[in-house]
């Protein structure tokens, strides 16, 4: 896959921030992306693999470790290297239903299981993804309907990322679909748990309207068990997915847990994404950290890169973040390349031998 000597020739290069100066003056995403003969010859460092690990398993416990929704990686890094967008968009969406969110969101595991891991750094497969997504955004996300209706009818009870795949999954099947969410507006944890910084909520709104255009149909203020009774439910639709989440966090009962100005992570970010997008924040304490100094606990996604963040932007005394866990579970930033852009962004510890660059 790619060009046969490319992982020799070509070193890594991935994705610039843009200066501290100029993103804590906004909320918007603040990631780089590179140019399209970067993004091709990055696509070109993809090994022909015996046994591509980035979708496949872990080379030490043979425990799945690479692309959780089986992405085709190595075919679409080959289409990208000879230019051929359209047909890795294609294969892209064949896999995974909103590419445009896992290109900003997903921690990358696929990058961790890259062959070129073990001793040299890995193929920028998350930013690639991201410019395929995007480019085909780009060239316009039209509806696609399905030949034939089935003249069922199922009801999707949440909005978030499972809920919304499995809405346009079963409307392209020929499903009347209906989707019940009990807030304003669709996209759960991607609207209310992923800050703008990380992905901005357009590209939530341009998924919905071209679910919209396949004829899925959004209940908004609908609480189910609540304001919309369950049995309604039963008796008007011929199945039921249940894709609520969960929204139970992990407490820590610890001596001065009691006290104030402790919160949990979703209870925060919520809040201030409303502030964002001018919605009605209902009848809830404000929780603000303008002026104040704050200790981030826990280190999955939510947490150093939402809660640490949003505080800073706030104007913050002091964020800190600390984590329970032996390393953060987020991506790492290393140290730059020879270009001045970042040469690493795998979380995973190195081989000792290794030429590559260790996390910062």
């Amino acid at each position: 896959m790619g060009k046969v000597t490319g992982f020799l020739e070509i070193e890594r290069e991935d994705r610039d921030y843009q200066p501290v100066a100029e993103r804590v003056k906004h909320w918007h995403e603040f990631v780089l992306p590179l140019p399209e003969k970067e993004i091709r010859d990055q696509a070109a460092r993809c090994m022909d693999c015996g046994v591509p690990y980035c979708h496949g398993t872990s080379r030490i416990t043979g425990a799945p470790t690479g692309c959780p929704v089986n992405n085709q990686i190595p075919d679409w890094n080959d289409l990208v290297y000879r230019g051929n967008w359209d047909e890795a968009a294609r294969n892209l969406h064949s896999t995974n239903n909103f590419p445009e969110v896992t290109g900003r969101v997903c921690p990358a595991p696929c990058e961790a299981s890259c062959t070129l891991n073990i001793d040299e750094n890995p193929v920028t497969i998350k930013s690639i993804e991201c410019e395929i997504a995007d480019r085909a955004i780009r060239q316009g996300l039209k509806p696609d309907k399905p030949q034939r209706k089935t003249g069922k009818k199922v009801a999707i009870v949440g909005s978030g990322p499972a809920g919304l795949a499995c809405a346009q999954q079963l409307a392209r099947a020929g499903h009347e679909v209906h989707v019940y969410e009990r807030w304003a507006k669709a996209g759960g944890l991607l609207r209310y748990g992923i800050p703008d910084f990380k992905m901005e909520k357009i590209h939530v709104d341009r998924r919905i309207e071209q679910m919209q255009g396949e004829g899925i149909v959004f209940h908004y203020n609908a609480d189910v068990g609540v304001n919309v009774a369950a049995d309604k439910l039963l008796k008007e639709h011929d199945a039921i997915v249940l894709t609520g989440g969960s929204e139970k966090p992990r407490d820590l009962p610890i001596p001065g847990r009691e006290l104030k100005g402790i919160h949990f992570a979703m209870d925060f970010l919520p809040q201030q994404n409303r502030r964002v997008s001018n919605e009605p924040q209902g009848n809830v304490e404000p929780i603000l950290a303008t002026g104040k100094k704050a200790v981030v606990i826990g280190a999955a996604i939510p947490a150093p890169t939402a809660s640490a963040r949003r505080s800073a932007r706030a104007r913050l005394r002091s964020p800190i973040s600390k984590s329970c866990r032996s390393r953060p579970s987020t991506r790492i930033r290393c140290s730059p390349g020879p270009t001045g852009r970042s040469s690493c962004a795998s979380p995973q510890v190195r081989r000792k031998g290794s030429r590559a660059n260790l996390p910062c």
